[in-house]
């Protein structure tokens, strides 16, 4: 009997939100602001960066990545419904328990409304990934159904099965 895995089709994906974040942390603590609202992302972005992004170059994981990698993958595997902001982080390579640091209404925010993430320098980052623009053509609602999306990110090769022999 075989047991079916799924993983990022591209690890780098992963790798470059990871970067997205470091360089939008750096920004935000050098910048001197003192918008409140602004600086509030950088706890959430501390969150996003303690190993709650995928990393599989890492062949020894501690303890912490290899929560993620199996609350990733058990999340995708055991929900019969996910969030937008769920699907989003999955995509990503990014732990969908953090879902509810990204504007709850990015779903349906539009191009022309961008001026309202300004001061949430986070979700903006998320908004301007092309895997948000793909997801919002494809999923117009905040519930989403786990089987349609797989298949849709497999068709799509933002995910990729894996099956492995079990004794």
């Amino acid at each position: 009997m075989s047991e079916l895995n799924y993983n990022l089709f591209h690890l780098r994906t992963a790798e470059n939100i990871k970067v997205e974040l470091i360089k939008l942390r750096e920004s935000l603590l050098k910048d001197g602001q003192n918008n409140a609202e602004i600086h509030s992302d950088v706890p959430s972005i501390d969150s996003l960066l303690s190993d709650n992004i995928l990393d599989f170059k890492d062949l020894n994981p501690n303890n912490n990545q290899l929560k993620t990698r199996k609350y990733w993958h058990d999340f995708l595997t055991e929900t019969s419904h996910l969030s937008f902001n769920e699907c989003l982080l999955i995509l990503l390579g990014v732990s969908p328990k953090l879902s509810n640091i990204i504007e709850p209404t990015l779903y349906k925010t539009k191009l022309n409304e961008i001026k309202k993430l300004q001061d949430k320098q986070l979700s903006l980052i998320f908004f301007q990934r092309v895997e948000n623009h793909l997801l919002r053509e494809r999923f117009r609602s905040d519930k989403i159904n786990t089987d349609d999306f797989i298949k849709w990110a497999l068709d799509y090769k933002y995910l990729r099965k894996i099956e492995n022999e079990s004794p």
